[in-house]
């Protein structure tokens, strides 16, 4: 329940009944007592003034003191103070709601601008790996075209000097043909095998350096690199 200024009014009212009951007591029984001496009357009259004395002082001291606004407990004075006071923290939460607003849109910036960045950086890093293909099988094909040419000019001249040391020999032709054919598909199938009637040919073309024999198989040999 709340405690208002008209309940605090009525305590006080309360209390000044009390008071006041107290202070005709304390008349009936002095009236009561009879008579008193002029000493007792003398003594009582100067308790009275020092009592005028001490509330004069009193009055005084209070007239002096500053007035402090202070809520009273348990009234509306107190409840409109807490108001106030929530009202105060509402609008500093607003501001630094507004704050970090700001802040999160400025963060939101900066991401769109690093994203457009790092689309811009795919774009040249596909643009540099699409000119370094460009360029490596342009490079590719002008290197195989200097191979192709240089690798006819050898057989060519191979095929020259077995005509000029065996120009009527039409099995070394073949078993030459052979190796060359095998040695022109690439891969692991460039070794041909030594048979007996191809002895006497395989050793010649060692000897010259022309072929040599598999690492682990002497029963089978390829064309060396001639270029």
């Amino acid at each position: 329940m709340e405690y208002t200024l008209e309940d605090a009014w009525g305590t006080l009212k309360d209390n000044e009944e009390e008071r006041q009951y107290e202070i005709e007591n304390l008349v009936r029984l002095i009236v009561n007592s009879g008579s008193v001496s002029a000493n007792q009357i003398g003594e009582a009259e100067e308790i009275r003034k020092k009592q005028h004395k001490l509330c004069h002082n009193l009055v005084n001291q209070v007239v002096k003191e500053e007035p402090r606004d202070y809520p009273v407990p348990k009234t509306s004075d107190l409840i409109v103070e807490a108001v106030i006071q929530l009202e105060k923290e509402v609008h500093s939460v607003y501001r630094v709601h507004e704050n970090m607003e700001a802040m999160l849109s400025e963060i939101k910036e900066d991401i769109s601008y690093l994203k457009d960045k790092m689309m811009g950086l795919d774009k040249m890093k596909t643009a540099s790996l699409n000119a370094a293909k460009l360029l490596a099988t342009a490079n590719y094909n002008r290197e195989y075209r200097t191979v192709r040419s240089m690798f006819k000019e050898v057989k060519e001249d191979l095929f020259t000097v077995v005509n000029k040391i065996f120009p009527e020999n039409e099995k070394f032709h073949k078993y030459l043909a052979t190796l060359i054919s095998q040695y022109t598909k690439g891969g692991d199938d460039l070794y041909v095998d030594v048979t007996p009637e191809t002895y006497d040919l395989v050793n010649f073309l060692l000897e010259a350096d022309i072929i040599k024999h598999h690492s682990t198989d002497k029963t089978k040999v390829k064309l060396a690199n001639m270029l």
